[in-house]
């Protein structure tokens, strides 16, 4: 009998006899055998995991992810400062029929670039028509100067007046990327303004630019004032106040500053 017969003896019907102990599997277990993993939060996305969670890009991916016909919606809606909403029956339209909880920095962002373009170009023009041929020099510094005032404005203002609202407890539901959209979306109308500034006519500038910053100030204060006008009457006309003196310093630098 050769060695095999001697491990493994059979019996009669057919089962093995063999006192040795059964061979030990080393394969993987059956996939049905082990739990399966649960998800992450449940599917949620998982908590920033540092306080540098805002430099991180993909944190402002969702204000990015908007299509073309839902910005030009947003923009049309900007103009439409006398609207009031639907739903809330309030003057508040653009808050809560337009943007609702979804604003978005993609718009904003290529409103305040274009302005910044067009302001420049045109302040280049409007000095050109009022000099003569030999003494004319491209300005650099007008796209500089558009550059931080108009930034200041879209970015800054919101900015400062978010955390000033925080502090005093007085608009509950507005975060930073609200305000922010709906300053970017209310300079829309200054950019036909700067256009017509190509005109050379001084009357035709102030017109051009207040009718513009009526425009702007009209959206954000119908936008906001039902929300401000529910804390303390000393704080509601202070930040009243704030929103409208930053409107007043907007116009008067653009028209002093590139159309003087």
């Amino acid at each position: 009998m050769d060695d095999e017969d001697d491990l493994l003896l059979l019996n009669d019907t057919g089962e093995n006899s063999s006192s040795l102990p059964p061979p030990v599997s080393f394969s993987e277990p059956s996939p049905m055998s082990t739990p399966a993993a649960a998800p992450l939060n449940n599917g949620l996305k998982a908590p920033p995991a540092s306080l540098c969670w805002c430099f991180d890009l993909r944190s402002y991916q969702p204000y990015f992810d908007i299509n073309t016909s839902d910005i030009k919606h947003r923009v049309l809606s900007s103009l439409h400062v006398w609207k009031r909403s639907a739903t809330t029956q309030d003057v508040d339209y653009f808050l809560s029929d337009v943007l609702g909880d979804n604003p978005d920095a993609y718009g904003p962002f290529w409103i305040t670039m274009t302005l910044v373009f067009v302001v420049s170009v045109t302040s280049n023009i409007n000095q050109w028509v009022h000099s003569t041929e030999d003494d004319f020099e491209s300005d650099i510094d007008s796209l500089l100067n558009a550059m931080w005032i108009i930034y200041t404005f879209s970015f800054g203002i919101p900015l400062i007046s978010y955390f000033a609202l925080r502090c005093l407890g007085a608009i509950q539901g507005i975060n930073f990327m609200i305000l922010f959209s709906l300053y970017g979306y209310s300079l829309t109308m200054y950019i036909p303004a700067a256009l017509l500034c190509v005109v050379p006519s001084q009357a035709v500038h102030w017109l051009s630019l207040l009718v513009a910053s009526l425009f702007s100030g009209a959206l954000i204060f119908r936008n906001l004032v039902g929300r401000v006008m529910q804390s303390e009457e000393t704080k509601s006309r202070a930040i009243l106040g704030w929103f409208a003196g930053c409107q007043i310093i907007m116009f008067l630098c653009l028209k002093l500053v590139f159309y003087a």
